[in-house]
C-alpha cells in the first residue's frame, strides 16, 4: 500500500477515515449515552516555542515548527487529547534524520556531551507514551528512523532477511514477495509501524499464533549507542551465556537505537482461508480455543470476541438483505442470542488448510460452536488495518475510547477477564459515567492467551483526562492483582513504566537500570520510557 502524508493529530494517513453507521451510534447511546464532542484545533493555531540551542549533529536536522509538532507525540489517548486541543506538553528542539548506524553513534555522542535528551522514533504509533516528549529543562531532539529503511541482505537458504530499522510493514512484505517469501508479522499498526519499533516493544502481529511474536522472529540485531555499534549476528542457537538478543528485544530505546534486524522469514503460503464460528457463551469459546492450542492444531489466527464486542462489531456492519436475514435467524435462536464470535485463519497448501480447518471444526463442534461461513473472516481481513481510524471519529462524536491488553495462563484468564471488567465498571461509577467494556482473546499459546480490552465512555468537557486516568489506573491495578502481564504487545512506554517492578521484581528492575547505565551512561536515551522517573498518568 502506498505511503501518503500522515495525519498530524490522529491515526493514519490524510484523507482516510472511518465513520460510525447509525446502528453503532444507537448501540453506544443505549449503553453509555452521548458525551460532548472533542473537536480538533487547526494545526496552524498550535503555538510551538522557539527551539533551544543545540550542538551540531552529523545527521540532517529539521527545526521548523511543523516538523517539531508532528514529532512531539505518539498515539496514546493523552497524546490525542494534547494534539486535538493544541495543549502539547513539550516539543523537541529539532528532529534528526540519520541515514546510517555510524551517523547515529556520532549524534548520540554529541547529545551525551551536551546533555541533550534523545527520543527515538520509528513509526510513532506508540499508545503507551513510548515516543511522547516530556517537559524538561534539558534541550531535546527526536531521532527519526524514517530514512533508515530497506532490505539490507537476504539469505534464502537460511531464510533470513536483514532490514534497516525504519522499514514499515508493507515495505517488508513487498521486499520479500519477489522471492516468494514473507515475514507474516502484521500488527494492527502494520501500515505505519517499523521493524525497529516492533523489536523495541516486543510486538505481536495478528498472525502471531501461527508465526510467533516478534522475539521469535528475531535472529540478529544491531544496536547503536554513544559508545559505538553493537552487533549480535544471526545464530540458530547458542549456549554462550544469556541470550542478549532477548535483552535488546523489548528495550524500548533505553539501551540504544536499534538500527538493523535480521528476521526469520518463511515461504509465501499457496493458500489461506478462514471462518467465523459462533459460541453460545464466552466460556465455551475460550474452552474451544484452549483445546485447539493444546491439541497442537495448526492455526495462524485465533480471535475470540466476547458478547459485547461481538454485538458492537455487528452494529458496525452495513449488511446486505440476505446477510441481515441470516443474522436475525441466528440471533432468534435461543442458544445464540448472546453469541461470541471466533475468527480462525489458516495458511499453507490448499490441502493443509482444508485439513487444519477440518480438525478445528471437530473441536469447535465439541464445544457447542457453529461455523457460519467465511464472509466475516473476509471482511475482517479486508478492513482490519482501518479499525484504528474509528477512534478519531468516536472522539469527534463525543465518546472516549482506549484499549489495554494483557496475557495470562488459561487457568487465570477467567478471573482476569472478570477483574478488569469489574474495575472499569467501578471506575465509571465513581466518575458518574457508564463505561462499556469490550474484549477479545487473541495471540493464543498452549499455556495461555492475550486479552485485549476496549473501553468507551461519554466525554465530559474539561474532564476527559480525569476520566481516562481513573479508568486506566483501575484497569491496570486489576490486571496486576489478577496476575496478568502489564503488557502483551504494546510495550511499557511512559504510561506503564511505574508499574514495571510489580511484574519483573526489584532485582529485574535493578538489572535493567544497570544495563541502561552501562550502554547509555549519560542517560540521554528515552528518559521515562520503560524505567520510570515519576508517577504514572493512570495512578490515582
Amino acid at each position: 500500500m502506498a505511503r501518503g502524508e500522515r495525519r498530524w493529530n490522529g491515526w493514519g494517513f490524510e484523507g482516510e477515515s472511518v465513520s460510525l453507521p447509525a446502528t453503532a451510534v444507537r448501540w453506544l447511546e443505549a449503553r453509555v449515552g452521548r458525551g460532548a464532542p472533542l473537536s480538533a484545533v487547526p494545526e496552524t493555531t498550535v503555538t510551538v516555542p522557539p527551539p533551544r540551542p543545540l550542538p551540531p549533529f552529523s545527521s540532517a536536522v529539521a527545526s521548523d515548527a511543523a516538523t517539531r509538532l508532528r514529532h512531539a507525540c505518539g498515539q496514546s489517548f493523552l497524546d490525542l487529547l494534547a494534539l486535538r486541543s493544541g495543549d502539547v506538553a513539550a516539543f523537541p528542539d529539532a528532529v534528526l534524520f540519520p541515514t546510517s548506524a555510524e551517523a547515529i553513534v556520532a549524534d548520540l555522542g554529541r547529545a551525551a556531551e551536551a546533555g541533550v535528551a534523545v527520543v527515538v522514533r520509528g513509526g510513532g504509533t506508540s499508545v503507551v507514551g513510548g515516543v511522547s516528549l516530556q517537559r524538561s529543562d534539558r534541550p531535546s531532539v527526536v531521532l527519526s528512523l524514517d530514512r533508515l529503511r530497506g532490505l539490507v541482505a537476504l539469505d534464502p537458504v537460511s531464510r533470513l532477511a536483514t532490514f534497516r530499522a525504519g522499514t514499515t510493514g508493507p515495505e517488508v512484505e513487498a521486499a520479500l514477495a519477489g522471492e516468494k517469501l514473507r515475514l507474516g508479522h502484521e500488527p494492527q499498526s502494520f501500515e505505519l509501524s517499523t521493524v525497529g519499533g516492533w523489536v523495541a516493544t516486543r510486538s505481536a502481529g495478528q498472525r502471531s499464533t501461527g508465526v510467533g511474536k516478534i522475539e521469535e522472529l528475531v535472529a540478529g540485531v544491531e544496536l547503536a549507542g554513544a559508545g559505538g555499534v553493537w552487533r549480535l549476528p544471526p545464530q540458530p542457537a547458542s549456549a554462550a551465556g544469556p541470550e542478549l538478543r532477548r535483552l535488546v528485544v523489548g528495550s524500548e530505546g533505553r539501551l540504544g537505537v536499534i538500527t538493523a534486524v535480521t528476521l526469520r522469514v518463511r515461504p509465501l503460503p499457496q493458500h489461506e482461508n478462514g471462518v467465523t464460528v459462533l459460541f453460545p457463551t464466552w466460556e465455551e469459546g475460550m474452552a474451544a480455543c484452549r483445546a485447539i492450542l493444546q491439541g497442537g492444531l495448526p492455526v495462524e489466527v485465533v480471535r475470540l470476541s466476547d458478547e459485547e464486542e461481538t454485538s458492537f462489531g455487528q452494529s458496525l456492519l452495513e449488511l446486505s438483505m440476505p446477510a441481515r436475514v441470516v443474522s436475525r435467524w441466528l440471533l432468534s435462536r435461543r442458544r445464540f442470542r448472546r453469541a461470541c464470535a471466533l475468527l480462525l485463519g489458516w495458511a499453507g497448501s490448499a490441502e493443509e488448510v482444508a485439513e487444519a480447518e477440518s480438525r478445528c471444526a471437530t473441536v469447535w463442534r465439541a464445544h457447542s460452536g457453529l461455523g457460519v461461513g467465511r464472509s466475516g473472516w473476509r471482511r475482517w481481513r479486508a478492513e482490519r488495518f482501518r479499525h484504528p481510524y474509528l477512534r478519531d471519529h468516536l472522539l469527534e462524536a463525543g465518546w472516549g475510547v482506549d484499549t489495554l491488553e494483557t496475557a495470562a495462563t488459561w487457568s487465570g484468564l477467567a478471573a482476569l477477564y472478570a477483574s478488569v471488567r469489574r474495575a472499569l465498571a467501578a471506575a465509571g461509577e465513581a466518575l458518574g459515567v457508564p463505561v462499556a467494556v469490550l474484549c477479545h482473546l487473541s495471540h493464543a499459546y498452549r499455556d495461555g492467551a492475550s486479552l485485549y480490552f476496549t473501553f468507551l465512555w461519554p466525554l465530559e468537557p474539561g474532564r476527559e483526562r480525569e476520566q481516562w486516568q481513573q479508568c486506566k489506573g483501575a484497569a491496570t491495578r486489576a490486571i496486576l492483582e489478577a496476575r496478568g502481564t502489564l503488557s502483551h504487545h504494546h510495550g511499557v512506554g511512559c504510561l506503564h513504566a511505574p508499574y514495571l517492578e510489580r511484574e519483573v521484581g526489584r532485582q529485574g528492575l535493578a538489572v535493567l537500570r544497570a544495563t541502561a547505565a552501562a550502554l547509555d551512561p549519560a542517560g540521554c536515551l528515552n528518559r521515562g520510557v520503560l524505567l520510570a522517573d515519576g508517577e504514572p498518568e493512570g495512578r490515582e
